[in-house]
């Protein structure tokens, strides 16, 4: 199992990498987690059925449609334990976020909100790669199938 993190600040173009990256993965047949981090608890809309669930404290709150189940547990996030969770079930995880973990990383260096960041600024940790959404989306992709069939 391969694990590759898609860091970076707001609007820096991580989603749209990832999701990218979910495409290709899932074009060459192979089986695909994501883990999002998100800096609000208020992502779930407290008008519907489900958002009533979670916001009145369910402990789990499963919601299911014909094609998707969507499980929320209420509890603090522990991503070592959910990828380890992930072991065996899927050849590869994409993380979105999560700057302060060791896993390695490719770091979105520009936001069109906040410009231009120097890595060597903040301290991050096992960056194989430092890329510019506006100049470098192809590159990203190249680069990426090349890391995702290196043993």
């Amino acid at each position: 199992m391969k694990i590759l993190q898609v860091t970076g600040f707001k609007n820096s173009g991580k989603t749209t990498t990832v999701n990218r990256m979910v495409k290709y993965l899932k074009g060459q047949g192979f089986k695909v987690a994501v883990i999002k981090n998100h800096h609000r608890d208020d992502v779930h809309d407290a008008t519907t059925d489900t958002g009533k669930f979670i916001e009145s404290g369910s402990d789990f709150t499963m919601l299911n449609t014909p094609g998707t189940v969507m499980t929320v547990e209420n509890k603090a996030p522990d991503l070592k334990k959910q990828i380890d969770d992930f072991t065996g079930l899927v050849d590869f995880i994409l993380i979105e976020g999560y700057k302060d973990e060791d896993y390695p990383k490719i770091f979105m260096a520009y936001s069109f909100k906040s410009g231009h960041t120097n890595l060597n600024n903040i301290g991050l940790r096992n960056v194989l790669k430092t890329f510019d959404i506006r100049y470098d989306e192809e590159t990203i992709m190249t680069w990426f199938k090349e890391w995702s069939i290196d043993e």
